[in-house]
This record gives C-alpha cells, structure tokens and sequence, in this order.
C-alpha cells in the first residue's frame, strides 16, 4: 500500500467542519456514566505538528484553524471546538493539530471503546505509537471498511462511526455507499458522519444523489463552501452527511454552520452554506 499522510492537509477548512461536527455529535451522546462506541475507518496519526515538512508544504491549515485565532464569538459550538483544540495542545497557541482519534480520546474516558483504523503502513506505526498507552484504544492496521466484516457491533451501544476516506481512489465513493447499504440496519444506535470534499460539483451532486437511491430517511447534509466552485482550484468546499441524527440537528446546527462559514470563506464566495435532509 502506498504511503499517504494526511499531514498535508491537517487543520484545513475541511477539518474544522468535520471536527466541529464531530465534537457536536459525541457530546450529544456521550455521558459521564455510559460507554459509547467509537469507530474511525480513516485514522491517519492522530496528531500533526504545525512545523513538520507535510504541514509546511501546503500550509492548509492557514485556511482552517489559524483563521480562528483570536476569533470572537458567543457561538457555544464553534467556541467549545476551538476550546478543545487549545486544551488537547495545552495552550493557547496551537503547536500542532489533532486529528479526529486524538480529539474522541481527549474528550472520552476509558469506559468506552475505541476503534481507530489505518491502513497505510507509514501512518499507522505513528498512530499505534501515539496511542500505544491507552488500553480503551484499539488500532487496527487495514482498511476501515473491511473492519466491519469479522467485527461485531454491540446494537445497543451508543457510538459514533466516522468514515473518512481521502476520496483519492474513485473507488472510496463506491465503497461508502456499499457500506451504507449493507450495513445501515445494523446501526440503528450509531450515529454515522460521511465526509466528502466538493471537487468536482457535478461528481458531488452524483454522490448526494446515491444517498438518496439508499432510501434511508432523515440523512443529514452538511456542506460548507469556502469559494465559488472551480474546478481548477481543488477543494472549494467539504461535506458531511449524516445519519441517525435527531431530526433538531439542522436546527442547531445553522446558525453555527453559518458563522463559521464567515471565518473560513474566502474573499468573493458567494456560495452559501448547505444543511438539510435529503430524505
């Protein structure tokens, strides 16, 4: 398998969507006493210094968490998330980036189980040496989906799945939706979040339009454009579609969505932020 790092992408504006989302979702099921269930297809390492040579090349995260320095905001999301990236670094200035297994293990406790799956070999020795000492944690080196064929979910358990390719093989937009499909009834107590970047928006209409085929109700779309779209400029926006989420989720969420829209977008979008059911 070739090596990937999602290092240089780490703390763009695409991360601070999903992570924002992530945090909202997990708070919203997890209690001081009940054990949840956490499972993340697509773990990269877990934690990105700022100075290393994958988070210079790009500079993404000038895009996405540096924007919120010194923000502003009465926002409780936004202002619990950036809170949460400040106290994992254990500082007011950010050092480095925490990925999405860092953030539920900062923001867990050792009741709950955790499932964290890397396939490429180069990421998952740094993610197994990050988590080497917590004993709650498991790391499992293939792929995220071929996970769920020997695994054997608990039904009852409240959790969290989070399927997070890098979309960079075409196939990744088959695989999710044959997850959907095969498993979806299987997770009536899961909350499931999909993320996906705009790239092409024809393809992602596509993609929008194969979660609507599944006919599962009340799935959740999160998409928050930082540019108009141009298919020249890579990533003007990232996504999320949600499932098994209370139906008030959209409420909740806008204004959020809205607001952070604000600081992550750049000058002259006039693409505004998505969030509704497909079903």
């Amino acid at each position: 398998m070739p090596n990937y790092n999602h290092g240089y992408h780490a703390g763009n504006h695409a991360d601070v969507l999903k992570h924002l989302c992530l945090i909202y979702f997990l708070k919203s099921i997890k209690k001081l006493d009940n054990s949840i269930i956490y499972i993340d297809t697509h773990s990269g390492n877990g934690i990105y210094d700022l100075k290393d040579e994958y988070m210079q090349k790009n500079k993404e995260y000038h895009n996405g968490i540096s924007k919120l320095d010194n923000l502003q905001t009465e926002d409780p999301y936004i202002r619990f998330y950036f809170k949460t990236i400040k106290n994992i670094n254990k500082s007011s200035k950010i050092k480095f980036y925490p990925g999405s297994p860092k953030i539920i293990q900062f923001l867990t406790n050792t009741k709950d189980e955790l499932h964290f799956c890397e396939l490429h070999n180069n990421e998952y020795k740094n993610l197994k040496k990050n988590f080497l000492k917590f004993g709650n944690i498991k790391i499992i080196n293939k792929d995220g989906f071929a996970f769920f064929d020997k695994k054997k979910i608990n039904k009852e358990k409240k959790g969290i799945i989070l399927i997070d390719p890098s979309y960079k093989n075409k196939d990744d937009y088959f695989k999710v939706i044959k997850f959907i499909k095969n498993n979806f009834d299987m997770f009536k107590n899961i909350i499931i979040i999909v993320w996906y970047p705009v790239l092409n928006r024809e393809d992602t209409n596509n993609y929008i339009n194969e979660f609507k085929k599944t006919g599962i109700n009340h799935i959740l779309r999160i998409e928050l454009p930082i540019e108009n779209d141009n298919e020249e400029k890579g990533m003007t926006a990232s996504g999320l579609i949600i499932l098994n989420t209370h139906k008030k989720t959209a409420q909740n969420l806008r204004g959020t969505i809205i607001e952070l829209q604000k600081y992550l977008q750049k000058n002259g979008n006039k693409k505004r932020i998505i969030i509704n059911y497909l079903r």
